[in-house]
């Protein structure tokens, strides 16, 4: 009796130093998540739509905190440089973490190094639209055309992100097309749906209304597969471009260092909010589709499509601003 009195205060003894090491269950406060552009965004919708599920799961605050500026990056600046407690997070976006770098002469951050990822959390696909004037209404033809006449087809460039789909599929097509430069997509749809520009790229979500109305007629998803919105819509695999995907997607991401106990708990906790039936429905509406990943996998992605479009940017002579 005296030898098992004896064991069990040793191992309550070793025990004790681990509990207190753990702290506090996480989270005990509340999390910030920062969105890197202004609020009423599709990023912003996706970022305040997981935060409220998370804060129902833990029975703790999840906020999110808009710091608009430098294309989403002084955002992420903020997440790269906030302890790595768990409290600060980040919900990164493809522009952020792997094409905006590239194109900024000051880096604030090296989006390979300076982030714990914790998942993916949604895609955004995008698409080849083109005006209702435009007499073609498949890839193979646009290829065609583009050959025949170089330099004399124009693209409306609404963001870096459709710029650079276009350069890829300028490159996979071996096409020449001119690009015209818009403040934003809205503006540049305006244009293409008129007639006075015949081509564009725009994430899905953000076009579906001007698709089903008619306004925009769509060529190729720039997926590797088909969008549940459009499923008549072929992938530009299907349409002839082999090699080719520009996919718009969301992440979240921690400070470096963030305990793996914490990542682990977030990303199981993400994956459960992305499983809700409600959840992929109001995602649906919005254009993304539910991504979930490991944390591994989530660096992978992000250190894939970094390496791809820093090549895209190189080889098409596209200028850090």
């Amino acid at each position: 009796m005296k030898r098992s009195t004896f064991l069990l205060a040793a191992c309550m003894a070793v025990a004790a130093p681990a509990v207190l090491a753990q702290g506090p269950a996480y989270p005990n406060k509340p999390v910030k998540i920062v969105v890197g552009y202004p609020p009423g965004g599709a990023s912003d919708i996706v970022a305040r739509l997981v935060a409220q599920e998370l804060q129902a799961m833990n029975n703790q605050g999840f906020v999110v905190e808009n710091r608009p500026g430098v294309g989403g990056m002084l955002g992420m600046s903020v997440v790269a440089k906030s302890p790595a407690d768990g409290y600060t997070l980040g919900l990164g976006v493809s522009g952020t973490l792997t094409t905006g770098p590239h194109l900024t002469k000051t880096r604030l951050y090296d989006p390979l190094k300076d982030f714990e990822p914790i998942t993916m959390v949604a895609k955004a696909p995008m698409i080849l639209l083109a005006s209702p004037a435009f007499k073609y209404d498949n890839v193979n033809a646009l290829v065609r055309e583009a050959k025949a006449r170089p330099g004399e087809l124009m693209f409306a460039s609404g963001a870096q992100a459709f710029e650079l789909a276009l350069q890829l599929f300028k490159s996979k097509a071996d096409v020449n097309i001119t690009s015209v430069s818009y403040p934003g997509g809205a503006q540049a749809s305006i244009d293409v749906m008129s007639g006075r520009v015949p081509l564009m790229v725009d994430t899905i979500g953000a076009q579906q209304e001007n698709i089903r109305t008619g306004k925009l007629k769509p060529l190729a998803v720039l997926d590797s597969k088909r969008s549940p919105l459009f499923p008549d819509v072929p992938t530009m695999a299907e349409a002839g471009v082999n090699g080719y995907e520009a996919l718009g997607w969301t992440s979240l991401v921690a400070p470096p260092g963030t305990p793996e106990a914490i990542v682990q708990k977030l990303n199981q906790q993400v994956g459960q909010v992305l499983a809700k039936p409600e959840v992929k429905k109001r995602l649906l509406q919005l254009g993304f589709e539910p991504w979930h990943s490991t944390p591994q996998q989530a660096g992978k992605i992000v250190a894939s499509e970094y390496a791809k479009w820093g090549d895209v940017v190189r080889t098409s002579g596209m200028q850090a601003q």
